[in-house]
């Protein structure tokens, strides 16, 4: 009895662990504009790739994609690992409400609260690349990094209003607010 629930564990954790080694193959900047993830209409477009989402928040099954993500979190150790992951969760989550405000037009306030949720991961990206560097980790590149994925991010968020003509909402305006927020923080890391 006890073999088996074992073995039913240890299964459905492989399971779960196999979608997390995921390859992904760049591509050059020309084939990524017309791919449509990246919004075409912004004119200085940031070269920062954002990952596939695979599962969007819509879908039925997608509380298993957090579960998934909150325990590959919890077994993470060391904060510039930390900051990696929420970037790329940042990242995911941004590219998530382009597609869904793009592909699904009545869904705008998911589209909203999924890219309010990136923001989220980006800050705990910022505050475990602080600790990195209180802990005497070399943080410069990865300043770097944030510091591409946050104008990025912010390009996204213009496209985000401008698709929804909700360029001047309070909900635009806060997203504003925290990036410029973000940038100033990013400079303390590059120091």
């Amino acid at each position: 009895m006890y073999k088996k629930i074992i073995f039913s564990s240890f299964v459905f954790l492989i399971a779960i662990y196999i979608p997390l080694f995921t390859v992904y193959a760049q591509e050059s900047t020309s084939s990524a504009s017309n791919s449509g993830l990246i919004p075409s209409t912004i004119p200085t477009p940031v070269d920062y790739q954002l990952p596939y989402p695979g599962m969007l928040p819509d879908n039925p099954l997608y509380f298993l994609k957090v579960m998934r993500d909150n325990l590959t979190a919890f077994f993470l150790s060391k904060p510039i690992d930390k900051a990696n992951f929420d970037l790329l969760q940042s990242d995911k989550n941004v590219q998530a409400s382009y597609l869904i405000v793009t592909q699904q037009p009545g869904k705008t306030l998911l589209a909203f609260q999924t890219f309010s949720q990136a923001q989220d991961y980006f800050d705990q990206a910022l505050t475990q690349a602080q600790n990195a560097k209180k802990q005497g980790y070399s943080t410069k590149d990865f300043a770097g990094k944030l510091s591409n994925a946050n104008q990025k991010h912010e390009q996204i968020l213009q496209a985000l209003a401008q698709e929804r003509h909700q360029s001047s909402s309070q909900t635009v305006q806060k997203e504003q607010d925290r990036v410029q927020t973000f940038t100033k923080e990013i400079g303390s890391l590059q120091q």
